[in-house]
């Protein structure tokens, strides 16, 4: 109980008892206590260093007192072990504490000033500029930790877009232990990304991680970028899709973030769920909604370049996704392919 004022158990124990027979000496308290003699007179040197207990030099022994403990390099004449009144030595002992941990809690909040200073340098690092309630940041380490940060820091909702998180986009990657981690912590956790037939082995995974940590996942044909949206007060856009000089801005500014709500909200609502996906009838279920949005862009006239900017995937794998699709098809031509896709009913 008196271990926080530096008192181990047996040193509190011979106290206590000494408390209730003063005059016993060594001996009476090894005795009454089944101790060894050498443990009883550790416990009387620590409570002496405690200012609890004092020697003073006597003429002649009395009851608290032992011949022969008469000084241990035997210089010195009998001693009488004197008990400190407990009022006065153990409020010293509690005051001494409580300065200890008085001045702990100062250290403890300047290196938490000083960790707060070092995390700013840190996230700040790559920042190009600072405008108002704009931040621009370049470089996926950057990215990276601006990313972190603002993860980190949601205390109720993240709303997140998740094109891709590979090759030119690594650094927008999805942290799942950290989403994990702000789940468990109470933080809602919405995540909209490419429709997982189309996605990596390794992101469907992740996104299977989530769902069963309590996120919930919707997929969606296409995204304009990566977003992600912090208790609605705060967002960090790509400023490309596909560049490869990586970039993002931090927004802080309401008006600015009204529009990205909406466009979270409206994207959030056209989403799929996983279950709604399985339980899709006609033959459209056996294609991708990524893929029949492959189609209708190709049907409008747009580029693989522009095709592949819309989906957020690399061109190659636009690419791939068309070739695929022309095999299964039998098509030998774009015509062929939006001919088939249209008989269908794909488009």
């Amino acid at each position: 109980m008196l271990r926080v004022l530096g008192l181990d158990a047996g040193t509190e124990s011979v106290y206590r008892l000494m408390l209730e027979h003063p005059s016993w000496g060594v001996d009476a308290l090894a005795e009454a206590l089944g101790a060894a003699r050498a443990d009883v007179l550790t416990a009387l040197d620590r409570l002496a260093d405690l200012a609890l207990l004092r020697a003073a030099a006597d003429t002649e022994p009395d009851a608290g007192s032992d011949d022969d403990d008469a000084g241990s390099d035997g210089t010195r004449g009998p001693t009488t072990l004197r008990l400190v009144p407990p009022q006065t030595g153990l409020a010293a002992l509690l005051a001494r504490r409580e300065e200890e941990l008085r001045r702990t809690q100062l250290e403890v909040d300047a290196t938490r000033a000083a960790v707060a200073d070092l995390l700013a340098d840190y996230t700040a690092q790559g920042r190009e500029s600072a405008t108002g309630a704009v931040e621009r940041f370049t470089g996926p380490d950057a990215v990276r930790r601006c990313l972190e940060h603002l993860t980190l820091h949601a205390a109720a909702d993240l709303r997140v877009f998740a094109p891709t998180g590979t090759g030119e986009n690594a650094a927008w990657e999805l942290d799942v232990p950290l989403y994990e981690d702000r789940i468990a912590q109470g933080v809602r956790v919405r995540v909209l990304h490419l429709d997982s037939t189309a996605g990596s082995p390794e992101r469907r995974r992740a996104m299977r991680r989530l769902a069963q940590a309590g996120a919930e996942i919707r997929t969606v044909p296409s995204l304009p970028l990566h977003m992600s949206i912090a208790d609605g007060e705060s967002a960090l856009l790509s400023t490309s899709a596909h560049t490869t000089r990586q970039g993002a801005v931090l927004i802080r500014e309401p008006s600015a973030l009204v529009g990205l709500h909406a466009l979270f909200s409206h994207l959030w609502d056209e989403g799929t769920s996983p279950a709604a996906a399985a339980n899709e009838a006609g033959e459209a279920a056996d294609y991708s909604a990524q893929e029949r949005a492959l189609l209708r862009f190709l049907a409008d006239g747009l580029t693989d370049e522009a095709v592949a900017r819309k989906l957020g995937i690399s061109l190659r794998s636009e690419r791939r996704m068309i070739s695929g699709l022309s095999e299964r098809f039998g098509a030998h031509s774009r015509f062929q392919l939006g001919l088939q896709a249209a008989q269908r009913g794909l488009l």
